[in-house]
């Protein structure tokens, strides 16, 4: 079947938002920033719309439509073209999965929707997968993330980007989908969820405070992180290492990964291997350089090695030794 299809200007009266878009919020700042844009220039990238009932409902270009109301643009350019509600879906779910615009919990609901409203053109979760290109596991768990997390809470979740960035106020998906998992109580799932986005915490004590909100019912929300944002931090060494540590011989470590954000300088952390706390380390710096400017008392730093021996261990541990390799310097003093 060909799609027909016809290029216009359109009177923005006529123009109304799709009733199918997934998306739970707009950053309100990119669409003024869209709207500043359009004023100065105009709309550059006509949207697509389809006739409904005498009128047009916006299929791809949402945030260009609204940002163009924004701007006061009368008339804005278009491309119509006939839609079924399916295929509205799956051009939004396509078009935000290649951007890495919708959260999990926004592309969990166009699933479902899928799943539930056009069952014969998508039987399946693999169905829909193979339809968008993507994996059966990211439709499972977009759906398991749908489910799990509270309505009043799924506005916190970003959107799942390559760089992992995660904006002020949010919450990972991974995070939000382990609090749904892992607490019954729905409104305590709400409260965790919100705290956590407000406190920005790293990692392992994100998953700490989840662990001990279940373990620790007694305990408030807000004094689990408080009590977890305020312990030590860990710092993990090899079995050989504990001697050179206790002794006071090794003052450094150096990894090619970001620290804790509690490493810093006047800090004291845990030294651990298997036991969970041989030493106590006081933070005197962190620092940044490449591995060419590492020098005879970086390495005895590390454990009283020479350059030479220092180099050979760390192919061992991390493959190769890359001169201009960035590398994250950590200074410390054992406690006595």
């Amino acid at each position: 079947m060909v799609m027909v299809e016809t290029f216009r200007e359109i009177d923005i009266k006529q123009i109304r938002p799709s009733r199918l878009n997934p998306r739970l919020e707009v950053n309100i700042e990119r669409l003024n920033e869209l709207a500043t844009s359009i004023r100065e220039v105009g709309l550059l990238e006509p949207i697509i719309v389809r006739p409904v009932n005498g009128q047009f409902e916006v299929v791809v270009g949402e945030r260009r439509y609204r940002a163009s109301q924004q701007a006061g643009l009368e008339k804005v350019p278009a491309i119509v073209r006939e839609y079924t509600d399916d295929e509205v879906v799956q051009l939004n779910l396509i078009e935000n999965v290649q951007r890495e615009d919708l959260s999990a919990i926004e592309k969990g609901k166009v699933c479902k929707y899928l799943l539930e409203e056009c069952p014969d053109k998508y039987p399946s979760q693999r169905a829909i997968a193979e339809k968008i290109g993507i994996s059966p596991e990211a439709v499972s768990t977009w759906l398991r993330t749908a489910q799990v997390v509270p309505e009043e809470a799924q506005s916190y979740v970003a959107p799942s980007t390559i760089s992992g960035e995660v904006p002020e106020g949010k919450i990972d998906y991974q995070t939000a989908l382990k609090v749904g998992r892992s607490i019954r109580e729905p409104e305590k799932r709400v409260e965790v969820i919100k705290k956590l986005a407000e406190k920005r915490l790293p990692v392992k004590d994100r998953s700490q405070v989840i662990e001990r909100v279940v373990l620790e019912p007694e305990k408030s929300v807000e004094e689990v992180i408080e009590e977890v944002a305020e312990s030590p931090c860990t710092l993990h060494f090899a079995t050989e290492e504990k001697r050179i540590i206790v002794e006071g011989t090794k003052t450094q470590m150096s990894m090619t990964h970001v620290p804790d954000p509690k490493v810093k300088v006047g800090a004291l952390v845990h030294a651990a291997i298997w036991e969970p706390h041989v030493a106590e380390l006081r933070i005197m710096s962190v620092e940044r350089k490449k591995l060419r400017y590492f020098n005879e008392e970086d390495a005895a730093r590390e454990g009283g090695f020479t350059l030479s021996q220092f180099k050979k261990k760390w192919k061992e541990i991390n493959g190769q030794w890359d001169d201009d390799q960035l590398v994250y310097i950590i200074r410390f003093e054992k406690v006595k």
